[in-house]
């Protein structure tokens, strides 16, 4: 009994292995029989080396024959391929590098073209195939530029990499290109630090440049005071000139009228006397004996200074005086 009952459980355990086996078996068969295409992809199969549909497989699930077909999928939606950083030389021998970002989507009527007629069948190196061309590109048109007016430029040098990486993709694989970013532009250090070397020597001559501008200001505000003092000088001693010469004329006046007044007076004195000047005389020499108060005329020296003591010269008394 024991016996029996043994072998019945592993009558059992062997078909349940079997059933086991055959199910496995049988979603193995399905899951190669059935496959999908997601909203952003497109497909085709290949059959035993050979390409099964002429048009692009659309989105949805589909049917092939297992372990004899194998699906090939690309992606047809908006993609974004970043270049790796890469080098170029410019005009000038300087080494830049360069970061970009390239945007494309792939068309309907060229998806079998990518899959099957550029680089390996499948999408496994679409990738690798339009870096080299977006690199080959670039360097074409940064070898014509000089390094020192990349920035400066780099709107019209940018738009002119877009043009050119445009048209290749279009020409050789059939992309339709959307956008592409130069997302950094990396200088050598030599150029760097050169570069900056220039912008210090340029702020230090304008520095001196200033520096000899605010001393030349300095030196004509010097020499517009000097001007001014000496303008100012020549002033005064103007003045005093056209002052000494004015006293000096007033002076000359006052003696010609004074002389002029006296030799009126005079005349008229000696009008008085009927015009004889003799007569004239002796009533001056009269009126002198009356005002005389008996002392003897004296003249003193105009030469005595401060310190020095006078000299007085008696004067002869006129004959007849008493």
């Amino acid at each position: 009994m024991k016996m029996l009952m043994s072998n019945i459980a592993e009558t059992s355990t062997s078909q349940f292995k079997s059933w086991l086996g055959y199910g496995l078996a049988a979603l193995l068969l399905v899951y190669n029989t059935v496959y999908t295409v997601d909203p952003s992809e497109m497909a085709n199969v290949r059959r035993l080396g050979n390409v099964v549909y002429e048009q692009p497989i659309k989105p949805g699930p589909h049917f092939k024959i297992p372990f004899i077909d194998t699906v090939d999928k690309v992606q047809v939606s908006l993609t974004t391929l970043h270049i790796p950083p890469f080098d170029v030389n410019t005009i000038d021998n300087q080494k830049i590098t360069l970061d970009m970002n390239f945007n494309f989507t792939i068309p309907k009527d060229k998806v079998n073209h990518l899959l099957y007629e550029v680089g390996k069948t499948g999408d496994v190196d679409i990738a690798d195939s339009i870096i080299p061309i977006v690199k080959d590109r670039a360097g074409r048109v940064f070898n014509k530029k000089n390094t020192t007016t990349i920035s400066q430029n780099r709107e019209a040098i940018q738009e002119e990499v877009t043009t050119i990486v445009f048209s290749a993709v279009v020409e050789l694989f059939g992309l339709q290109p959307h956008s592409l970013q130069i997302a950094q532009i990396v200088y050598s250090p030599t150029f760097v630090q050169s570069n900056e070397n220039a912008v210090k020597a340029k702020n230090d001559a304008v520095a001196e440049q200033n520096k000899q501008v605010v001393e030349t200001a300095k030196a004509q505000q010097k020499v517009i005071a000097a001007k001014g003092a000496a303008d100012s000088a020549i002033e005064a001693a103007t003045g005093a000139a056209r002052s000494v010469v004015i006293e000096a004329e007033a002076n000359k006046t006052k003696q010609q009228l004074d002389g002029e007044g006296q030799a009126a007076r005079l005349k008229l004195e000696i009008a008085a006397f009927n015009n004889n000047p003799e007569l004239y005389i002796r009533y001056l020499q009269a009126q002198a004996q009356l005002q005389w108060d008996g002392q003897a005329p004296q003249v003193v020296s105009a030469g005595g200074g401060a310190g020095q003591n006078a000299i007085i010269v008696p004067m002869t008394l006129p004959s007849g005086v008493k």
